[in-house]
């Protein structure tokens, strides 16, 4: 029994899929963030769900609940919800919810799934991790892909190719397995500093911006470089209070200043 479910069927043309999600691999928020941005500023709409109730450890994510005058009205399990926006240069399909205890290889069917009947053969997967980088310099982005040609891209627009070796995220797994289906994917990674690990508009916009640029699509980013602005007028009062923040800030970056002279070197 397929874990898909379609509320309805529209004509897309070639459409985009976009994946965030919460968990391990959110931090600053930078994946739910992402969709969540993404939703409102394309006005998309409900198109379906992926069933994963079952999925999901209930003690992290809870179920939602409306109590009326001392009745229950409501209770939604954690799900993954699947938005739609139908746009001038490229469809988007957006899929939020939460990493997954076990099942990955159900919910990966349900997606390719998902693909199939809409004929979208490109992926991306965003997400954000905890890096030693300050605030004060251009946020850093890191990426997986099974593509030559999204790499060039993204290398052209200066991005770190994803070196690692360890316990795996729910991207790695969806990404492996679009590589052996031969669909074109990407995992977009934002670099959040270990200091500032709440909801980061700043990485946010910094991450949108680049896949905007590597898929050729206008991405309606208009708010949210307002929300990043305020974010950092905030972060650098902040840090101007505090001397121990600010010798931490220092020193990131002058780290942040080696490698990336390491980095140009490396290219020249």
């Amino acid at each position: 029994m397929s874990r898909l479910v379609l509320y309805k069927t529209p004509e897309m043309r070639n459409p985009i899929t976009v994946m965030g999600f919460g968990g391990w691999a959110d931090a600053g928020n930078v994946s739910t963030l992402s969709l969540a941005y993404l939703r409102e500023a394309e006005g998309a709409m409900e198109l379906g769900r992926i069933e994963t109730s079952d999925l999901i450890d209930h003690t992290q994510h809870r179920p939602v609940v409306t109590i009326e005058g001392g009745f229950i009205k409501e209770i939604r399990m954690p799900g993954w919800e699947i938005h739609y926006a139908m746009r001038k240069d490229a469809d988007l399909i957006l899929l939020s919810g939460y990493e997954l205890s076990h099942g990955w290889d159900q919910f990966v069917k349900a997606l390719f799934e998902l693909m199939d009947a809409f004929g979208s053969r490109t992926l991306v997967t965003i997400g954000g991790l905890i890096d030693r980088t300050p605030h004060t310099r251009p946020v850093k982005l890191s990426f997986l892909t099974t593509s030559r040609r999204l790499y060039a891209k993204c290398m052209a627009l200066g991005m770190n190719p994803s070196n690692y070796r360890g316990p795996a995220s729910m991207h790695s797994y969806i990404i492996y397995n679009s590589a052996l289906k031969g669909l074109e994917a990407l995992s977009l990674w934002g670099h959040v500093p270990t200091y500032l690990n709440i909801p980061n508009p700043r990485v946010v916009l910094a991450v949108l911006e680049k896949l905007s640029s590597v898929l050729e699509i206008n991405l309606s980013l208009e708010r949210l470089y307002v929300d990043a602005a305020v974010f950092d007028s905030k972060v650098n009062s902040l840090v101007e209070g505090d001397e121990d923040l600010k010798e931490l800030v220092r020193g990131l970056e002058q780290e942040y200043d080696e490698q990336e002279r390491d980095r140009v070197s490396y290219i020249e």
